[in-house]
This record gives structure tokens, sequence and C-alpha cells, in this order.
């Protein structure tokens, strides 16, 4: 009997079992796995009760296995294929020996490809499921509980874990969504990997780190036979969709990319020793800026065309004034350069068959990519602007925009190790480091964001983030465990330890910010309405912050086989975060009080033992894997991006000071100023200039009491095989926060008032919103007083025909609710961008932005073999709700300084009193009438909203519409036989979103007009914060109104169908 159950090895695979004969156990028979391809031995006897174990073994196979013992008939099973991070389990029954036969030879089954808890990705899929971007994430999404933004079961991306065979190769500083470093190049090659498993709720104490997801890989190996492959991939410019629902796709032309790659394998020594190399070289082009300036004044900007409102001629007289006034290029408005990325990976291992009870693999991986990007979209220091920098209302200048120069190393050691036929020991040693740079386009230059009728219109000037911004992550790890085999018990005890460095250094605006309510103010030296810079102190550049963190663990398990058909694995995990620097205090902060608040910038949180108890089972319970139940309960305990950390000694007034300052807060004489060191020697009482004596401008610090996140999950999942070899898996699972992230500012104010037209909604007056005027945000990062949840429901049915082809499909519903998305990476913008009612310290349990509450999945693959040649094809489909989004104001309605304010939906037409919208020429351009009657028709059409009359909406409880996608991958293999080689060569097409092949609305996207980022914004408050509320309409006319509040198709190449060509030759 074959099986095969969840074990804890993520870097190899393991095999045991059981060896009887007449219903008694066999002790001291021996078993022999031999790893066909290298010659790799891996060898046991069965211990007092029959059993025996594997450990450290090779992924993939084939495998010969062999089973004697001195009487009987020896049992050979061939075929064997070992899954990463499983247990294959070998149940042999013995036949006393005869004249007539020797041995008994069978071919062992082949585990059917499950999609559960625990997915696995084959080296076949990998290499015949469709993708262009050849990232591991590309195959993620194979797991039934994969969401958006590689998310989870309804979990953050950034609470996942990512390990290549065992280095953690993550995304540990958390400046975007993806979870691998690198940027835009993926770390390690598609072709140097062998097998990926995605893991949502293991419950062996081995797994670490993650609330999420564990994502773990392995690379390819040497073998005894020489083997190579040359490739290449080329994307050009005509493989790409060209128009959306009639609608061009801006600057499609851009679109190309090529790459070059190769991967050796061979033997140094044969049965003993191996290598394998992989490099790639790849260059890729994409249109710089999609938006377009409006070739008329007064435009209202065209989400579907990419137009946006601001007028082309005033861009042109902006730029030939700073030209002019400053020397200052700002760059293109109307033509820009295409973006370019591009990337070089190398990657190498080693494996060596030290002796019988020894084997060693060494593996290391570099990469470099250098990439452009586009200016951010409302961070400013503190307060954040009101639209997008490029959209409907607004358009930045060329050199806003920047790049990013990414480089990757990673080492990693493994020594697999058989004490005895009972003990056995995994040493993992592994080094990362990673380093993430920007490079600035034209001269230092101030920001300045330029306003018209109150919305972001124009922007120019350095990008606000990029000068002196450098991030540097070293991650040292080393683990150790030990497997006692004894009678029915599998005992397994380790620990580990990781310690990670950041140095970051991070000025917000170093060069200075303006923002102008006027082209006119900015040209004729008005005050600006904002003005903020980060400096250093004594005239110097402000030094990188530092952070050190470790975390070590110990762990014990015992994976009881309490029948041969019913095991029980249960253990505890024990974690100690530990902070390794000293930091400097600052005696103008804890003088001061936020709100009864005392806060100390010396001090990191107290390291508090997380203790992670598991229980998990595997019952087969007819004996015949027709029904296998699995399942179990426990806790985890993962990390977060560590940038929200080094928020605490870059805000802490030692190493740099981040100001900002309204008009009223202004000298009656200050003026714009290009340069900006005078800037902070003129104004010297407004910029200190000495660390540790003043209050910072803004400061973040993290709770002494901090924990990190933990939360408890608890899944079961049934497998049946039902009648003509179909496969049904059916599950459910539900995850709880112990210890959540939120951000708070603990410097807000109690609020000024109530607004009587909205239940229970408050205000704060003008300038009123901070408590303590020394400063502004006092951000902490701690844990919250709710706590959100998730949980899932998930069925896949699978069917592999004899014929070579191979099904399935599932669906997956997910609820997901939490406190907050944390959405984005400085300590103020993560408060600021989340969205509530009334204080975002108070924001709720709510709908989550990673959950997708129903997602549909579909894979089939064919597989036919004539000749001399090999034709596949693969085809993948998706469908679910693109996203989630609130309603909410497009202007700061209760006056706390952020545009943050959820809506409120009247219980009646007449609720609500609207103002007419006017032009320059006091022309009404949208009457209060009309405003009010298309405001009703929405809500009434609107399924949430026509359901919450008189009611607040909730964070993120609307859903963006369905999308549904299919890829496709057709593979074409030739073979020959030169000598005693076989040669090949493989003509690939990749196609991503084929439908839209066939109708240019099929697959894809759709946003809004009116949608920023995760939000919609229908209404604005016309009237003053605290007085009687009246509204207007966020347009200009009712045109503008019902063309942006549509939900059209996207014109980008997001929507469009790909095509990617490959020729690989082999040998």
């Amino acid at each position: 009997m074959v099986i095969a159950t969840v074990s804890a090895q993520v870097t190899t695979s393991s095999m045991s079992g059981k060896v009887t004969a007449q219903d008694e156990p066999i002790i001291g028979a021996t078993v022999v796995a031999i790893h066909e391809p290298s010659g790799t031995r891996y060898g046991t006897v069965t211990n007092i009760s029959g059993q025996f174990n594997l450990q450290g073994m090779r992924t993939g196979g084939p495998y010969k296995v062999e089973v004697s013992y001195v009487g009987y008939q020896t049992a050979i099973y061939k075929g064997v294929n070992l899954s990463l991070g499983e247990v294959y389990t070998l149940n042999v029954v013995l036949k006393e020996s005869s004249e007539l036969l020797d041995e008994v030879i069978v071919t062992a089954q082949k585990t059917v490809e499950k999609m559960g808890t625990v997915t696995n990705v084959s080296e076949r899929q990998l290499t015949t499921l469709p993708t262009i971007n050849r990232s591991i994430t590309d195959f993620t999404k194979l797991s039934p509980y994969a969401g958006g933004s590689n998310s989870f079961a309804g979990r953050d991306g950034r609470y996942n874990t990512i390990t290549v065979d065992g280095a953690a190769l993550n995304n540990n500083f958390g400046l975007s969504t993806n979870n691998l470093p690198g940027g835009d190049a993926q770390p390690i090659s598609l072709d140097a990997i062998d097998e990926i498993s995605v893991n949502v709720s293991p419950y062996s104490v081995t797994y670490s780190n993650f609330t999420g997801a564990s994502i773990n890989a392995v690379t390819k190996s040497g073998t005894n036979e020489l083997k190579g492959t040359v490739y290449t991939y080329q994307k050009p410019k005509n493989f790409i969709g060209k128009s959306i629902n009639d609608v061009d796709v801006p600057n499609v032309e851009s679109y190309k990319s090529s790459l070059y790659g190769f991967t050796l394998g061979a033997p140094i020594i044969k049965n003993k020793l191996f290598f394998f190399v992989n490099g790639e070289l790849e260059n890729s082009t994409s249109p710089g800026i999609l938006w377009t300036p409006s070739q008329e004044e007064g435009g209202s900007g065209d989400n579907q065309n990419h137009i946006s409102r601001t007028w082309i001629k005033d861009l042109k007289t902006i730029s030939d004034f700073v030209k002019d006034k400053y020397g200052y290029d700002p760059g293109s408005y109307d033509k820009f350069d295409d973006f370019e990325s591009k990337n070089w990976k190398l990657m190498a291992r080693l494996d060596w068959n030290i002796n019988k009870s020894h084997k060693l693999s060494l593996r290391f991986n570099t990469v470099k990519s250098e990439n452009d990007a586009s200016i951010s979209s409302t961070s400013s220091v503190i307060t954040k602007a009101n639209s997008n920098r490029y959209g409907v209302d607004a358009f930045a200048f060329g050199n806003s925009n920047y790049g990013f120069r990414n480089i990757v190393t990673s080492l990693s050691g493994e020594l697999n190790s058989n004490f005895s036929s009972s003990v056995q020991n995994k040493l993992l040693v592994t080094y990362t480091h990673i380093r993430d740079s920007r490079t600035t386009k034209g001269d230092a230059f101030p920001m300045v964001d330029i306003y018209k009728d109150g919305k972001q219109y124009m922007t120019l000037g350095t990008e606000l983030f990029t000068p002196f911004n450098d991030v540097e992550n070293n991650v040292f790890s080393v683990t150790d465990n030990v497997t006692i085999n004894k009678g029915n018990h599998l005992i397994t005890a380790g620990a580990t330890f990781e310690r990670q460095y950041f140095m970051n250094s991070y000025l917000r605006a170093p060069y200075g910010y303006y923002r102008y309510a006027s082209m006119d103010d900015f040209m004729t030296g008005e005050k600006p309405m904002l003005y903020g810079i980060t400096y250093g102190y004594n005239g110097k550049d402000a030094p990188g912050a530092e952070l050190t963190f470790g975390m070590l663990g110990a762990y014990a398990q015992d994976e009881y086989s309490i029948t041969p058909n019913l095991k029980l694995t249960y253990g505890l995990r024990f974690d100690l975060p530990l902070y390794f620097d000293d930091l400097l205090g600052n005696a103008a902060i804890k003088e001061q009080s936020f709100n009864g608040t005392n806060v100390d910038v010396s001090e990191w949180p107290k390291s508090k033992l997380l203790i992670s108890p598991r229980l998990g089972f595997n019952w087969d319970i007819k004996g015949d894997r027709s029904i296998v139940l699995t399942g179990g309960t426990g806790l985890f305990t993962g990390l977060l991006p560590f940038v929200w950390f080094t928020n605490q000694p870059t805000n802490a007034g030692q190493m740099q000071n981040m100001v900002e300052f309204e008009t009223s807060e202004l000298p009656a004489n200050f003026a714009f100023n290009p340069n900006y060191k005078e800037t902070l020697t003129q104004n010297p009482d407004m910029f200190p200039s000495t660390p540790g004596n003043e209050v910072p401008g803004a400061i973040a610090y993290v709770d002494p009491n901090f924990k990190m996140p933990q939360v408890w999950r608890s899944n079961v999942n049934a497998e049946f095989q039902l009648p003509y070899g179909f496969m049904l898996s059916v599950g459910a699972m539900y995850t709880r926060d112990i210890y959540n992230v939120v951000q708070k500012n603990m410097n807000e104010k109690a609020p000024s008032g109530t607004y009587n037209e909205q239940p229970g909604r408050v205000y704060w007056t003008k300038n009123n919103y901070y408590d303590n005027p020394k400063t502004k945000t006092v951000i902490q990062l701690t844990n919250g007083d709710e706590k959100g949840y998730q949980y899932s429901f998930n069925a896949v049915l699978t069917k592999k025909f004899d014929f070579g082809f191979t099904g399935s499909f599932g669906y997956t519903y997910t609820m997901a609710k939490d406190m907050t998305a944390n959405p984005g990476s400085s300590a103020a913008s993560v408060w600021q961008n989340n969205v509530a009612v009334n204080s975002l310290n108070d924001p709720g349990v709510s709908y989550s932005l990673f959950s997708t509450p129903h997602r549909l999945i579909a894979n089939a693959s064919y597989e036919v073999a004539y000749a001399n040649m090999k034709t596949t094809v693969s085809l993948f489909y998706t469908g679910y709700q693109q996203g989630r989004f609130s309603y909410t104001y497009s202007n700061d309605m209760n006056g706390d300084g952020n545009y943050s304010d959820l809506m409120y939906v009247p219980a009646s037409k007449e609720e609500m009193t609207f103002v007419d919208i006017k032009d320059k020429q006091n022309n009404v351009t949208y009457s209060a009438v009309d405003q009010q009657e298309d405001f009703w028709n929405y809500v009434n059409n609107d399924s949430y909203l026509n359901d919450h009359k008189g009611q607040y909406v909730e964070r993120a409880s609307s859903l963006e519409p369905w999308i549904h996608r299919f890829d496709m991958k057709i593979a074409q293999d030739f073979y020959a036989k030169i000598g005693s080689r076989k040669y090949g060569i493989q003509v690939s097409l990749d196609m991503l979103n084929i439908g839209n092949l066939l109708n240019s609305k099929w697959g894809a996207y759709r946003s809004c007009g009116l949608q920023s980022y995760d939000n919609v914004r229908l209404l604005k408050t016309a009237s003053k914060v605290g007085e009687p509320l009246t509204y207007q309409m966020n347009a200009s006319s009712r045109e503008v109104f019902q063309k942006n509040s549509k939900w059209d198709y996207t014109a980008s190449t997001g929507s469009a169908w790909q095509m990617q060509l490959g020729v690989k030759f082999t040998f």
C-alpha cells in the first residue's frame, strides 16, 4: 500500500512505512531506496515494531525501493516519486521464499496530484503550465486558498514566508506586496526549480515565520548523466493585444522582452558528487506612462482612455517657468521614454554523497536587476494628496519618476546524516543578502504638487522618497533537527536561530515638498498650502537606521502511528524574538505627553516567549485510501514587514527630523526656494539642528508590549476516491487572530463635535486634530484590541485519464475580516491610508481587502508522444471577483487631516442637501437637483448601498466585478538520437488571457473613474467642517459623473492577451 501524508521537511522528502509478514512485524528487515538518476542510496532497517523511516531524501525520482529479509522474497518497488514536504508511506507485506520466485517486483502507483491545504507543484507542472513572468508566484495560484496580492486564506500576502532550499527568500523589509526580493526580477530562475509546495496549515512544529502560507521550493540537482539546456523566451511587440473594447491600449508597441538562459548538470564523481548550474539574462521595455494630458482647456479627463484633465498648455507653462527662473528641466510631459527593466541571474549547486550515512548539498544564487518606476501616487511628507499624481485629475512630469536597483545573493548548505537506523539528523545553514536602492531622473529639485479646484492637478520635481533611499537586509539562519524512530513513534526535536540585519536610509522629501492651491500661487511666489522636509542634523546627511532582529526557536513533536491507518502528530514550538541594537533616546520626546501617553524611543519591545501548540491527524478510514480524513488545529507565529520597526529610529529626532507646516504655520515671507539647504539655514526656528533637543515633526515607535503576529488555525479535509478514477477533495479552514498588527496615532486630539446630519459622526475643527502641538503624528505599532478572522470552504475534483489527459476543477469560498490592511510602509501613511467612520485609531473589524470571496480554478493538460515527437497542451482557468473597495468621500469631510471617511448612505432621497456645482464664470454645470437625482439612482442600483440605507458603509464591503481568464501553453518537442545521446528541441507558446483574442472584452479588468486605489469616491462635502452638512458629487457635470461612475473595461496590458515564444535545446 502506498500513501502520502504531510511531513515537516521543506527542502527534502521522506519515506516511512511498516514491513510485515503474516500480520506480524518484521524486525531488522533491510530497506534500501535508490534514486536512480544519481545512484544516491538511502538505507535503514526496521525497528521492533517493523517500522522504518528514511529522512533527507532527494525530491522527485524515480526511486527503486528494495525490502529484504532472510527467508522471504525480496520486494522491489519501481517508479516511486517523492514530493517536496511529504512523507511517502510504503507499507510492505513480505512473502516466504520459494524456489520459483526469489523476488517480487511491483510498479508503485503514482499518488494523485491534489489541491488542498498542501499544494505540490511538480517539475512537470512547472514546465507545462502557462507562464510569462516565470515566477514562483505564477504557480502558487494553484492552491485553492490563493487570492489577490499573493494572499492566502484571506491573509495579507506580506505574512507569507518563502524559502528556496531552506534559505529564506522573502521581501523582509516589506516595501511592496511582492513576497520575493529583487524588484521586478525573479531572484531565481524557473528552470532551476525542481518543485514547489504551498502549505497553509502544516501542523508540524518545524514550520515557522508565517501566518499566511509557507511556500517552499527546491532547486534541481545534477545526476549521473550529463544533461543541459539552452533556451530563449521572446515576447516581441506584436505579441500583445492592442485594444480593449475598441479602446486602444496606450503605447502598446513599447511592450517587448527577451530572455536567454542555460542549465547544465553532470556528475563530478559518479554516484558521489554532482553539480548543477543555471544562468539567465533578461531585458524588457514597457511604456513609461500610460496617461496623456488633455488637449483641451477645462477637460474632465477620461479614465477609460487614460486622458488626464491636466491641460497640456498648463504643463508647458510650468515647464517653461521653472526652466527660465530656476534652470530646472522637469522632464517630458507629452512624449515619455519607455521604461526599461534588465536583470541577470546565476545559480550553482553541489550535491555530495559523502558516504552511506552523510549527504551534503550546497547552493549559491545571485541576481542583479534595474528597472524604472513611476512617481508615488498620493503620499507626501505627512498629509497625503487627495488623488493620484497620474490619473483622471492629475499629471506629473517625466523627471518626477525614478528607478530601482536590486541585488540579491543567497547561500544554503544542508547536511543530512543517518547516525543509526533509528536516529537521523538534518543541519541547515543559510545566508541571504538583499540590497535595494533607487535612482533619480533629472537634477535635484524640491517636489511640487499643484492643485486646481481643490484637487491634485500636476506634479514636478524629484520624486518624494527617492534621494538617499537605500535598504540593506542580511539574513543568517541555522537549524538542526533530530528524528528518532522508536516503535510506532517518530519523534522530532530541534532548534533554530535566525538573525536579520537591516539598514534603512529613508528620507521623505529631503529636497523639500511644496503644495500649492493653484499655478498662479506657485508662479507668483505665494506661500504654499503645505511645506514639508526631512533633513539630517548639524547640516549633515542623515545616517541610515539600523536594526538587528533575531528569532530563537525550539520545538519537539511526536508522530504516533496509532494504527496502520491512523497517524496523530502533536507537538510544541517555542519562539522568542530578540532585539540586539541599542537605541538612542530623546529626552525632549520623553518629557511630552500625548493624550496621557509618554513615549520612550530608546526601547524596543520586550522579548516575550510565544508558544505554538499543534495537533494534526491523518486517517485512512477504510484502510484502502478510498476515504482519507486529514486536519488539525494549532497556533502559528509569523513576522511582519520590518520597515515598520525601522520607522522608530528614523522618527526619534536623533538621526533626522521630518516636519510639515500648513500655510498658517509658515512665516509671512516664506517662499519657494529650489535650494533646500538655504531654506533650512534661513529659518532656524522652524528647523532644529541639534539632535535630541527637540521634538521631531513626527514620531513613530513600537509598543513596549508588542507581540509578533500570531494566529490560531484549524482545518479539516476529506479526500474521496470516486468511481472511474475521479478524486474529490473537500475542506474547511478557520483562522483567528491571537495577536494582530495595527498602527495608531497617539497624538490625535479628541473630536470637536458631532454632526447632526449623520448619526454619531464626529469632526475636528481646522488645525485642531493634534493633542500635543509640538509635533504631528505619533504612530504606535501595536496589537489590536479587536481580533480579525478568516474562514474558507473548498472543493476540488481531479481526474487522470490513461490516454494522457489530466484535469481538475475547484471552488473556494473565503470570508475574511480584519482591523486594517496596514496599507503602506511609513508609519504615517499606514495609519492614514486606512478608512473609518470616525477616528482611524478605532476602525473596528470589517471586510479584509485580502478576501477573495468566490474563486474558481480549473486546470487541464493533454500530452501525447508519437514517433520522435511529443505534443503538450495545458489550459488554466481562474474566475474571481477582482477585489474589494470602500465608498468614501473625496475630501476630508470630518476635518481630521485625512481623506479617509467612509460614506453615509441616507435613509431617503431628501435626507441629504446638495448644492450647485459652478465653473469659474459662476455658471451652474451640475445642479443640486440633478446631483440629488443621480446620487439616489446610484444608491438604488447598487445592491450594497440599497441594503444599507440609513447606515454607514463598512470598510471594503463592496465587491468589484467578476473576471474570467483562460491561459494556455502549447509545447512541441522534437527528438533525435545521435550516437548514444538523445537530443531535443522544444518550441513552446505561452498565451495569457486567450479569451481576449476572441473578444476584446473577455478577461479584461474593469475600473471605475471615481476609484482611487481601494476607494470609490462618489461625494464630497461642500460645507465647512463643523457646519451643517451639504454635498456635491465628485464630478464637474452630470455627463462627467455618469461616465466616471461606470465600471469600464481597462485598456491596459494587464487586460489584454499576451503571448511568449520559447525555444529550448536539450541534451
